[in-house]
């Protein structure tokens, strides 16, 4: 019995972590303590979902655990990089297989499933120049405002993508009929 509360315990040590991260927990900590809140949620929307919001959820979960990480480069590019990556990967294969393009095309989605579409949309569109002006940034090719800009681009497409994350929920309906 009493091992059962340690390891509750931990477990609520563990997500008020990741949730409170702060400047003063090592990035190991927050990476780990992310991880494991990423999966998790992941694993819960693949139970209540579909795939693909799974794997948006994890995408989206490894971009937040980047931009918390943004001051320790050696994380932050590794994680960005993963999550665009990642998401553009799902638009290709949502592409591919569902015909996204074509469905989105044809209005037949709620107001809330086209916002989630252009949001999503403008944040794939923002990954390019935040990819180059942090590339450019990490090769030491850019100076003055680049690094400035770069975070411009980023926070933007992080705000896209956020608001197209929450409205992918709006598609459960649409998979349900």
């Amino acid at each position: 019995m009493a091992k059962a509360n340690v390891h509750e315990q931990a477990v609520k040590d563990v997500l008020v972590e990741a949730v409170t991260a702060s400047p003063r927990r090592s990035p190991a900590t927050m990476l780990w303590a992310g991880t494991f809140v990423t999966v998790a949620a992941a694993i819960a929307v693949a139970l209540a979902a579909t795939p693909y919001m799974a794997a948006a959820t994890f995408s989206y979960g490894v971009l937040t655990l980047g931009l918390l990480l943004r001051r320790t480069p050696r994380f932050h590019v590794r994680l960005m990089t993963s999550g665009i990556v990642m998401d553009l990967a799902i638009v290709l294969s949502l592409e591919a297989y569902r015909h996204a393009i074509k469905t989105a095309a044809a209005m037949t989605m709620t107001p809330l499933q086209q916002g989630h579409v252009a949001a999503s949309s403008i944040a794939a569109l923002l990954y390019v120049p935040t990819l180059t002006l942090g590339w450019l940034f990490r090769t030491k090719r850019l100076a003055g405002d680049g690094r400035r800009w770069h975070a411009r681009f980023g926070i933007a497409a992080y705000a896209f993508r956020s608001v197209g994350f929450l409205l992918m929920f709006s598609l459960l309906a649409r998979h349900a009929s």
